[in-house]
């Protein structure tokens, strides 16, 4: 190297070393984006530069509805009135295996600031804003001192049938409850985007974002920025326009573990519907994000193949011989490449319209189970519109079957009878 050179080299370095002790340079990782898995390294906080590890990871529960006892007779969504005394012990659950849950400041002091959550934490949100949550499952929340998320769909509150009352949402948001945003009408949005023109659909989908930020605010004095899909359906379109509406994050109904690897508008959440064991419930603390990129279909992605091939490179270190993937309830076959960590699947039996939940776990090379779900929906042909229901496809419960052995370039024999899974509802 010439004199001149390794002069100006020379002088470079000390530029840049006095510019970082100055802190007008970081050479630390931009924040917010994921790091490769298995990194010791910390991602920065935009604000303070506090450390938060990439393995910094929270559950998200969902509840809607609340009786005292199971009930006998089949009523329709019968899954989603959960026995007080099962909703008892789990809170119980978390208080004896120390899971801490958190206040939604919390989350967002977490996901924007890199403030660490405490080592196991839990969010626990209800939906719709139905009476019996008040009058069921406040009281107990309130014994065990425990904070939560409060998801209102503003028409269900406006019209005072069988939802809380105003006073009672007022007095719960005072003792620890964050109001937050369940759209408007409680509306299949995804399903509404195929059965509308453009431009019907982009004026619902502003009113569904927008009313109950509103609302809340008129009747609450609280802005909302965060929402939970109705139904937990969404698209790339909804995606754009939520985050356009001003919320910062979103929640799904796709199950599993969260952490700022998983983007902020497609947050996991875990349907506690009944009967949901005692096993399964522990379960669903046992699990960390298993770190994908390259998904084909994407997380919300609209496809017209109801034969799709799926792909996805898995970043994590993991055992091949435990990894499971499955589509609802319904094993898949795939083929795994070791060298370059690309998993690939071709749908056998043709999928219906609608909305399909993916799942992909199995154990890391330290045995942590892992896992990771997304969504994508296959287009509606020819829809007659308000007439046509479509079919949810999604995993009926937190207890995944045993992972299944698989060798590089093996396959699994794929499950029949795909087309005939039954829908929940949410």
């Amino acid at each position: 190297m010439k004199r001149r050179e390794k002069s100006k080299l020379v002088l470079g370095l000390a530029v840049l070393m006095a510019l970082t002790a100055t802190g007008a340079v970081s050479l630390t990782p931009t924040p917010g984006k994921p790091m490769a898995p298995g990194s010791a390294k910390a991602k920065p906080d935009k604000t303070t530069g506090g450390p938060v590890t990439q393995e910094s990871s929270f559950i998200v529960l969902c509840y809607h509805r609340f009786v005292e006892r199971p009930e006998t007779v089949k009523k329709p969504l019968n899954q989603y009135r959960f026995p007080m005394q099962d909703f008892r012990w789990q809170m119980q659950f978390l208080k004896d295996n120390g899971i801490t849950p958190i206040s939604m400041d919390q989350l967002k002091a977490y996901w924007f600031q890199g403030t660490p959550l405490p080592e196991k934490a839990v969010l626990l949100t209800f939906d719709d804003g139905f009476r019996s949550i008040y009058e069921k499952a406040y009281p107990a929340i309130k014994e065990f001192g425990y904070p939560g998320v409060l998801f209102l769909y503003s028409d269900f509150i406006r019209g005072q049938s069988d939802s809380m009352k105003y006073s009672e949402i007022g007095e719960m948001q005072k003792n620890g409850f964050d109001l937050e945003s369940h759209t408007k009408r409680h509306l299949k949005l995804a399903l509404e985007c195929e059965k509308r023109t453009p431009s019907d659909f982009a004026q619902l989908l502003d009113e569904e974002l927008k009313d109950p930020i509103q609302f809340i605010m008129e009747k609450f004095n609280f802005r909302s920025k965060v929402i939970a899909y109705s139904y937990g359906s969404y698209n790339q379109e909804i995606l754009e326009q939520t985050r356009k509406a001003g919320y910062q994050l979103a929640f799904t109904v796709n199950p599993g573990p969260n952490d700022r690897t998983v983007p902020p508008l497609q947050l996991k959440r875990n349907l506690i519907l009944y009967p949901t064991k005692h096993e399964a419930f522990k379960r669903i603390f046992a699990d960390k994000v298993l770190h994908l990129k390259n998904l084909v279909p994407d997380d919300g992605e609209v496809v017209w193949d109801k034969q799709p091939v799926i792909k996805a490179v898995i970043l994590d270190d993991m055992n091949p011989k435990t990894l499971f993937f499955h589509l609802g309830d319904h094993p898949l076959a795939f083929f795994y490449n070791k060298k370059t960590h690309l998993l690939r699947h071709r749908i056998g039996a043709p999928l219906k319209s609608g909305g399909h939940m993916l799942t992909l776990e199995g154990l890391d090379l330290k045995g942590q189970r892992r896992v990771y779900t997304w969504y994508i929906r296959v287009k509606h042909r020819n829809l007659k519109k308000d007439t046509e229901e479509e079919t949810i496809t999604h995993p009926f419960s937190p207890l995944a079957p045993k992972p299944n052995s698989v060798k590089e370039g093996s396959k699994i024999n794929p499950a029949p009878g795909l087309q005939d899974a039954k829908e929940t509802g949410i």
